[in-house]
């Protein structure tokens, strides 16, 4: 069974990216977040301590983009990925797809990182 805890079109604003330009004022970083986790024991107890909650994926992925510059897009996802199964042992899995709305008139670029736990 596979049980999912997300958060989608978290949007946050960071100076991130290759070009000077980039670093001059804050761009718009849109997130959706996936982590897979049991949530048979949170379904039953309505307990916050038995669940993974959402604000926590949304702490990781704030303190990343308001930490230091970060040249590409794949290692902000995969930083935090990274980080939300570091600290959440619960979590079996997490999917981060990052986009960059405002870098093209043309279209939004962006990425998707699956990292699991190790076994």
């Amino acid at each position: 069974m596979t049980d999912t805890v997300f958060i989608e079109e978290l949007s946050l604003r960071g100076k991130h990216g290759v070009y000077d330009w980039e670093w001059e004022k804050p761009q718009e970083f849109l997130f959706d977040i996936y982590a897979d986790v049991d949530l048979t024991k949170a379904a039953k107890s309505d307990k916050l301590d038995d669940t993974v909650c959402w604000t926590y994926m949304h702490k990781i992925a704030k303190e990343v983009i308001d930490g230091p510059t970060i040249y590409l897009i794949e290692k902000i996802a995969t930083t935090v990925a990274e980080r939300i199964l570091e600290g959440e042992p619960r979590v079996t899995s997490v999917t981060v797809k990052l986009r960059k709305n405002e870098i093209l008139d043309e279209g939004v670029p962006g990425v998707s990182v699956t990292r699991s736990q190790r076994s």
